[in-house]
């Protein structure tokens, strides 16, 4: 009995010392950056004019609202006409950029943090750069939004819906053509006879295990655009 008394003595005395020994100190994790919203150059935009730096450059002021839970951001601007970025880190809500005349852009707001990796993205919107003696514009380059880019694809019925956002600076009605073929020099340079469309999409045929390249002129009546060559594998 004394040997059974030592024991469960022992025991209680373990979990009372083993009780009160560490405190654990909860984690807390820190929340992701909210998305910023854009103010000034307005979407849509045209004869945004900036500070003319020379012939053929301006100043553009860029600017939104700052966001929560965000220590800086990365402004993105890409020049429609050739798909080149312009990238630069921001403290504030505000910065300058000096960019080419008579160009069609976006530009586009990542919140970030310096306490976690998770980003978050402001809504993208476009701009025309007033060009000198440039009166008006031809319509901002479409944009593909299906097939997603560089995506392999399965067909239905042997054939994909092509789809694509289409604007005018001017607010005209537009009409599209598309090139479409399997060798990329022909869609590039548009030596083919194109397919026409109305409408920001367009079913086409297309055969399994083959790679589709096509590109999408863009037309307000007096004046049209070229997108980039987009790309898509069939499965």
């Amino acid at each position: 009995m004394k040997k059974l008394f030592c024991i469960f003595g022992l025991s209680i005395f373990y979990l009372e010392c083993s009780s009160g020994g560490e405190n654990i100190v909860p984690v807390v994790e820190s929340p992701p950056p909210f998305s910023a919203i854009l103010s000034i150059p307005v979407n849509g935009s045209v004869c945004v004019e900036g500070q003319s730096s020379s012939s053929t450059m301006a100043d553009v002021d860029f600017a939104w609202t700052l966001s929560k839970d965000t220590d800086f951001y990365e402004i993105i601007v890409t020049n429609l006409l050739n798909l080149t970025n312009i990238s630069k880190t921001v403290k504030g809500d505000k910065t300058t950029i000096s960019l080419s005349k008579g160009i069609p852009y976006s530009w586009q707001i990542i919140s970030k943090s310096d306490k976690v990796k998770q980003t978050a993205s402001s809504a993208l919107w476009k701009f025309y750069l007033a060009g000198d003696g440039i009166s008006t514009y031809a319509p901002f380059p479409a944009t593909a939004t299906s097939p997603t880019p560089g995506s392999s694809i399965t067909a239905i019925a042997g054939k994909v819906n092509l789809a694509w956002i289409g604007s005018d600076p001017d607010s005209k009605i537009l009409s599209y053509e598309i090139f479409i073929d399997m060798d990329v020099n022909k869609v590039y340079n548009h030596n083919m006879t194109p397919l026409k469309s109305s409408n920001p999409n367009l079913l086409v045929n297309v055969s399994s295990g083959m790679t589709y390249y096509w590109s999408i002129k863009t037309s307000d009546g007096a004046q049209s655009s070229f997108s980039v060559v987009y790309s898509f594998r069939v499965n």
